[in-house]
């Protein structure tokens, strides 16, 4: 039996995705056998006093995270943290603390979600693609640039965050100073060992989301509440995967993982290299989603850019201590005293 609950505990580490199919499995047996004895509750707040809701010009509602500087006059400074897939701040939050509290709370540290992955009821549960994503944080950059022009941007982006992150840049150039690429897919998602393996899920994404996610919403909430620790062990994520725990989340996240997997093929070549020195890439030792054939190419491409391997899992959070050791070693890289030229 041990055994077994330490195979688990190893694959959700790897891939928050097999970690939710995990949950949804075990979900749904208990659904059978309880679901003469239990209401289901409608009870969808998943929400702590960082939360907020940004109203876009894209006529969309964005959940975010906010930790704000001590002094809102003084800080120039927006450190934008986009997430990975599932995209929900949340999983992010502890990381986000760890460098807010580096900085003296000096600077304004923004955790976006991806549209429909975090509060979809904001947006009727509706399905969102990948590109949608993109036009949402740009929306979001427009609006704070609109607010002050002089307001200087630091992108942290995690795993497909960091392709969007790039797709920022590509428009944002002149107002971000540093870019944090964190165990990024950035180039052919579908032939890495991770793509190879989900891509038959993420082509039957509607069916798979029909079949698995819908009987979740007639579990009650102190169900849910109940399983979600078997499967996200440290506290500070069970109100983040709760979240996760929802028909409309799981079709958005599958969703875009089918566009990833259909539209991520070449890097911009010419605007990493145009960029390079202001980026940090963080790789970790080993990752199905960004394997050493990759992590090689980007060594050898971008050699003015700096790059560093860590000993965590591609969900860097749920590694042991992995919010800390992320957040030391990009606060360090963040904070020295030479910021490159934007440009």
């Amino acid at each position: 039996m041990a055994a077994a609950v330490e195979s688990i505990r190893l694959t959700v580490l790897e891939d928050p995705r097999v970690a939710g199919a995990l949950v949804v499995g075990l979900i749904m047996l208990t659904w059978l056998i309880l679901r003469h004895f239990s209401k289901a509750s409608t009870s969808r707040l998943h929400l702590n006093d960082l939360a907020r809701v940004e109203c876009l010009s894209t006529g969309r509602l964005m959940h975010k995270i906010v930790l704000p500087p001590r002094e809102a006059s003084n800080t120039k400074t927006l450190v934008l943290m986009i997430p990975g897939n599932p995209g929900v701040p949340g999983f992010y939050e502890p990381f986000m603390r760890h460098m807010h509290q580096l900085s003296g709370q000096d600077v304004e540290i923004v955790g976006l979600s991806h549209t429909g992955h975090s509060l979809p009821w904001i947006n009727n549960d509706e399905t969102f693609d990948l590109e949608t994503q993109v036009v949402d944080k740009l929306a979001y950059i427009q609006k704070r640039l609109e607010r002050d022009s002089s307001l200087r941007l630091v992108l942290i982006g995690h795993s497909i965050g960091g392709h969007i992150a790039l797709r920022l840049l590509n428009h944002y150039s002149a107002q971000i100073d540093k870019l944090v690429l964190i165990q990024p897919t950035l180039m052919h998602i579908g032939d890495t060992p991770n793509g190879k393996r989900l891509t038959p899920i993420f082509n039957r994404y509607s069916l798979v989301s029909s079949v698995v996610g819908k009987p979740i919403g007639m579990l009650p909430t102190s169900l849910k509440k109940l399983l979600v620790p078997f499967f996200v062990g440290p506290a500070a994520f069970h109100k983040p995967a709760l979240s996760l725990v929802e028909y409309a989340v799981l079709l958005n996240c599958l969703k875009m993982a089918w566009h990833e997997v259909q539209e991520l093929k070449e890097i911009d070549d010419g605007l990493v290299k145009t960029h390079q020195e202001k980026m940090l890439f963080v790789f970790a030792e080993y990752d199905g989603w960004c394997p050493p054939e990759q992590v090689e190419i980007l060594q050898s491409r971008y050699t003015q850019a700096k790059h560093v391997t860590v000993a965590l899992p591609h969900a860097f959070m749920l590694g042991e201590n992995g919010s800390e050791v992320m957040g030391n070693l990009v606060w360090e890289w963040l904070s020295a005293e030479k910021m490159p030229t934007a440009g």
